[in-house]
């Protein structure tokens, strides 16, 4: 799963489950990524960030059962992409 910019109001069952992570998923974002020198370490951001994330779909999203949690992208343009791989237990 990775992050979602439409919501379908309308979903029920395993679509809504499933759009719920994708909602969690599109709501970190890392400030300054181009200034090196300011903020947490790239590794550090990426463990803080997995933990945010799995604590979120846990809390919010009980029916997801989070397997796997992945990044795309590049941090060194300010851009990394969660991928998580999710059961749905209904």
């Amino acid at each position: 799963m990775t992050a979602t910019s439409n919501i379908d109001f309308n979903a029920t069952g395993v679509d809504e489950i499933l759009q719920n992570v994708a909602f969690i998923l599109s709501t970190y974002v890392i400030s300054c990524p181009l200034y090196r020198d300011f903020g947490p370490p790239f590794q550090l951001v990426k463990r803080r960030n997995t933990a945010r994330l799995i604590e979120s779909i846990q809390r919010f999203v009980p029916q997801a059962i989070v397997i796997d949690v992945d990044y795309l992208g590049d941090a060194y343009v300010g851009k990394l992409e969660p991928v998580v791989k999710v059961i749905v237990n209904e």
